[in-house]
C-alpha cells in the first residue's frame, strides 16, 4: 500500500511520446474506495485476472495502480514527420490534466496517443507510435460513492517508482475469471527456476 505522505509517481510509454505524472496527496485527502468500508483509498494497486483485460494488454496477468482521474496530469508529443518512428526525448510542453486528453476528443489526430472503445462504456488508451498499453477508463464510473479512475498500466511507471516494496499489489481482483495456472503462479503455488538473464543455462541462486 502506498505510504501516508504526499508523493509523485511519473511514468510513460515506451518511446516516451506520452509522459504522465500522479500527485497523490497525503492519505487523510485520499478518496476511499466505497466497497472497502473505508479501508482502502485510491491510488490502489490490484493485479487483474479478468478475460478482456488479460487480451487488451497481452499480459497473462494485468496489474493497475488505479488513480482518480484529478491526480493524473500528462505531457504529450504531437505527431510529426519526423518522430513518427524513432525514439527520441519529448520536448518540453506543460503537463495537462489527463482528463482533457486521454478520453477521446477532436485533438485526437494531433498525437500518438490513441483510443480503443472496447465496449460502449469502456476506453482504453495506448501509443500509437510504440504501442504501449497506457490506461483503462470506464465512461459512466464504476457506481455511486466512486471517484472517477483512471486505471493505469502499472508497468508503466518508470524504474525508480516501481522499486519501491510499498508499489507492489495489495489485493487480486476478478479471481473469479482467473485462469488457473495463472491464479497458482502469482500466489506463490509454485515455485520457477529463476535466471539472470535469457540464458537458460545459468540459474540464480
Amino acid at each position: 500500500m502506498l505510504p501516508d505522505h504526499p508523493l509523485v509517481l511519473h511514468g510513460g510509454c515506451n518511446c516516451r511520446a506520452i509522459r504522465y505524472k500522479v500527485q497523490v496527496p497525503a492519505r487523510a485527502e485520499r478518496p476511499l474506495n466505497p466497497f472497502s468500508d473505508g479501508q482502502v483509498p485510491f491510488p490502489m494497486v490490484a493485479t487483474d485476472h479478468c478475460n478482456d483485460c488479460r487480451r487488451a494488454t497481452g499480459s497473462i496477468l494485468p496489474t493497475w495502480i488505479c488513480v482518480p482521474t484529478s491526480m493524473m496530469s500528462c505531457q504529450l508529443q504531437p505527431v510529426s514527420p519526423t518522430n513518427h518512428e524513432t525514439a527520441v526525448p519529448p520536448a518540453p510542453s506543460p503537463w495537462i490534466p489527463a482528463v482533457e486528453l486521454f478520453k477521446p476528443g477532436p485533438n485526437e489526430d494531433s498525437y500518438h496517443l490513441k483510443f480503443y472503445q472496447s465496449s460502449p462504456a469502456i476506453t482504453r488508451t495506448f501509443c500509437g507510435r510504440c504501442g504501449t498499453n497506457l490506461t483503462y477508463f470506464i465512461r459512466h464510473g464504476m457506481g455511486e460513492g466512486f471517484p472517477e479512475i483512471f486505471d493505469v498500466v502499472l508497468g508503466t511507471l518508470d524504474r525508480e517508482d516501481l522499486e519501491h516494496e510499498w508499489m507492489a499489489p495489495d489485493r487480486h481482483c476478478w479471481w473469479s475469471c482467473g485462469i488457473n495456472w495463472v491464479q497458482e503462479l502469482s500466489n506463490g503455488g509454485k515455485v520457477l527456476p529463476v535466471h539472470p538473464s535469457f540464458k537458460v543455462n545459468e540459474l540464480v541462486g
